[in-house]
């Protein structure tokens, strides 16, 4: 049986975030920011959930013909070298930590710009320019909130920064409706069901390709932050470069499913079924036989938040499953902005 007094927290957290969407909707903090990327060579700097919006952040940039990176903020000492002088776009819930305000001063950058939730943190202060993801306060310590905030303003800003573009105020209000619903509905429900499938297992691996790997990567984090239960993330094709063979009975595999890269994810999804390994997916369907797909459905603009918030109640579920608090995991600590 699910307790379902662990976790209250992170439970709340995850069903404000289409509220936080229609927030970033009614502003011009993207158009704004996607001024300021335009034309330059860009290089994020994150550490976990942070990073991997980093990712994604980049990948959208790159996909509009922007040069962009994405660099862990512990491993930037080893790299600086070869970035230095860039606008550097630096990404922190709380603007206090220390691997990313040693990361900026590495970076020496010509613009720093900030994506936290705290105006009066060092790194706002820092920064020539921050913008503030207004996410509220974020007590449980799996972060949600801000990533799915980062990441709106991130893929909306790159969609800005040259050609046509699906991202706007209305396709991100409009995606922010379709997961209220879905979190109004049967879609926890559906969520519960397959938690309760994984929590006695060993193992579960994420793919995803294009957007969905950075997805795959945020995902596995939630699971190991909520459930301790192992996860990985990795790019759906590479996994069957050697690592599918983790998959076995007593493990699981989820795959991120759109149009874009449905024929990549579906791959690793049928080859599984000989292995006993528990299958499913989040995102839109078909999925191959077998496999069920969850998840809300939302136009293709915005569906990467829909993607992170299946996910995140993935982690809740099956953290309840397993006899864990996910709103303080063992070891981990946040600032409080």
């Amino acid at each position: 049986m699910i307790e379902a007094t662990l976790g209250v927290r992170l439970e709340r957290e995850i069903r404000e975030q289409p509220g936080v969407w229609r927030r970033l909707a009614a502003s011009d903090e993207a158009a704004a920011l996607a001024q300021l990327l335009r034309g330059k060579e860009v290089a994020f700097v994150g550490s976990g959930s942070s990073l991997f919006a980093a990712q994604l952040g980049a990948l959208a940039l790159r996909r509009r013909g922007v040069p962009a990176v994405a660099l862990a903020a512990t491993e930037v000492r080893f790299e600086a070298p070869a970035y230095r002088g860039r606008t550097v776009v630096a990404l922190s819930q709380s603007g206090r930590s220390r691997d990313i305000l040693d990361a900026v001063e590495a970076l020496e950058p010509a613009l720093l710009i900030a994506l936290t939730n705290d105006a009066a943190s060092p790194l706002a202060g820092r920064s020539d320019l921050a913008f503030l993801l207004e996410a509220g306060v974020e007590t449980a310590v799996p972060a949600t909130k801000t990533v799915t905030a980062t990441v709106a303003l991130l893929l909306w800003a790159a969609g800005l920064s040259g050609g046509p573009t699906e991202r706007s105020a209305r396709t991100l209000a409009a995606c922010a409706d379709a997961v209220e619903a879905w979190l109004g509905g049967s879609g926890p429900d559906e969520v519960a069901g397959v938690a309760a499938q994984v929590a006695p297992l060993r193992s579960l691996v994420f793919v995803g390709s294009g957007y969905g790997v950075p997805v795959a990567r945020e995902l596995a984090l939630k699971v190991n932050e909520a459930t301790y239960l192992h996860a990985e993330g990795f790019a759906a094709g590479e996994f069957r470069h050697g690592s599918a063979a983790l998959l076995e009975a007593g493990t699981a595999l989820c795959g991120i499913v759109d149009e874009a890269s449905r024929d990549l994810v579906e791959r690793p999804l049928s080859e599984a079924a000989r292995s006993g390994a528990l299958r499913f997916a989040i995102g839109a369907g078909p999925a191959p036989e077998g496999v069920p797909v969850l998840g809300p459905l939302t136009a293709e603009a915005f569906n990467t938040l829909g993607w992170l918030v299946t996910g995140q109640l993935l982690a809740l579920y099956v953290g309840r499953a397993r006899g864990i608090d996910g709103d303080a995991p063992r070891g981990l600590s946040k600032f409080l902005s």
